[in-house]
């Protein structure tokens, strides 16, 4: 995230983790992993598979949460 604000935190859902928790483990790591590097530092895992299919059901909220943040920045609230 060259020239951008670096959040130190983000909203965690109970419905990203009730979706997320019956998955094997390697597939939720994967998840939380995706979810912890795109709403901190801006990046896009590749995933695969129902790692990817789950993430792109959550990514819309994340993006409208980093958009609220980004606001907030912007107009000081």
């Amino acid at each position: 995230m060259t020239n951008q604000i670096k959040r130190d935190s983000f909203i965690f859902y109970r419905s990203f983790f009730e979706a997320i928790e019956d998955l094997e483990d390697k597939q939720k790591l994967e998840i939380y992993q995706a979810i912890s590097e795109y709403s901190l530092n801006d990046k896009i895992a590749e995933l695969t598979g129902t790692s990817k299919t789950i993430f792109r059901l959550i990514e819309p909220q994340l993006l409208a949460n980093k958009k609220r943040f980004l606001n907030g920045i912007v107009t000081g609230k």
